[in-house]
This record gives structure tokens, sequence and C-alpha cells, in this order.
């Protein structure tokens, strides 16, 4: 697994070592970053089950401002840090950007960070594909207003599920599809 484009690219990051994490496929990331194409240089980043934090890092190399990781799985954590002490031991990363990681469950971290008016630029999101959360991801970002107006958020959804097009004030705005999987690109329309 390797960071894609970007400052840090060709970087290997740690992958998982137990059942059950699923990092984004290097195509997949790739494809995602190309599309979004500099949308969110300079801005904040949001990374839900953040697992290895590929996603993050790979918004990092592509010029994001900070990003926030959330991660709830202690194995998944360890993998995360140890990617991002990587990073910090190869002088890859300068420490003019942010990044911190927050230990717990994204649906107790997001009303925490409703509390503490935080908002996001990008939020991606790539939750475990056997627990079927992605409507209750949606309900969650809208209900706790974390991403902002002008944001955008980008969630990985098995490629069978069907989705709403709108969920409170997100409105979906793009589908792709790279075998089994969808990337669903959510716009908050308020």
């Amino acid at each position: 697994m390797r960071v894609t484009g970007g400052i840090y690219r060709g970087m290997k990051l740690t992958g998982p070592s137990h059942h059950g994490l699923r990092p984004a496929m290097d195509r997949i990331r790739e494809a995602l970053f190309n599309i979004l194409a500099g949308f969110f240089v300079g801005g904040s980043v949001l990374d839900l089950f953040a697992g290895s934090g590929s996603l993050g890092i790979e918004a990092l190399s592509r010029g994001a401002g900070s990003v926030l990781f959330v991660e709830k799985d202690p194995r998944s954590l360890r993998v995360l840090r140890q990617n991002l002490q990587l990073l910090q031991s190869r002088g890859e990363w300068d420490g003019t950007k942010q990044l911190k990681v927050w230990p717990g469950d994204v649906f107790h971290v997001l009303p925490r960070l409703h509390g503490e008016g935080q908002k996001f630029d990008l939020i991606l999101a790539d939750p475990p594909f056997p627990a079927d959360l992605w409507v209750k991801i949606l309900e969650a970002v809208d209900g706790n207003k974390v991403l902002a107006g002008d944001g955008l958020l980008v969630m990985q959804v098995r490629r069978d599920r069907t989705l709403p097009e709108l969920v409170g004030d997100l409105t979906r705005s793009q589908r792709r599809i790279y075998g089994e999987t969808s990337l669903e690109f959510w716009r908050c329309s308020r």
C-alpha cells in the first residue's frame, strides 16, 4: 500500500495485519484524489473510520492543511499511528500541517466536533462494509453539521447498495463505480 500522489507519492504505508481492516485500494484512492484534483488544498479533512490512515495521509500528501483521523479499533489505531510515525521519522512531514488522531466511535466523536463548532472542507468515510452504516453516517454528518457549507463528503459504499439521493442538507452529486465498490460524493445544500 503506497501513497499514490502529491509530496509523499510512493511512500510505503504499513498495511493491515488483522482480518477486518479493508484499506482503500491504491487504484480507488488514486481515482478519488484525481477526481478531487485540489478541491481541498489548504483545507481541513476529517477521515472517518480511518483504519490505516491511507485516505487521510493521501489527502495530506495532496495539499490538505489539516487532517483529523477518527478510529475506534485498537489494532487499526496502532497501524494508523505507525504510519504517522513513519511520516515523521522519514522527515516527510515538516510539522506545518496539523494531524490529530481521535480514538473513538465515529457516532460519539461527531457530536463532540459539533459541540466544538468544527467544520470540515472534506469528509472521507470508509466504513466497514458488513456493518451497513452508510445512511447512519449521512444522518450523523448532516445532524451534527460538521461539513462546511461548500464542503464535500465522499464515502466508499458497496456497489450493490442503493442510498437515497437526499439526506437532510446533503445531496448526492455523483457516484463512481470501481469493481464492487462505489464512491459516493455528497454536497451540503445549506
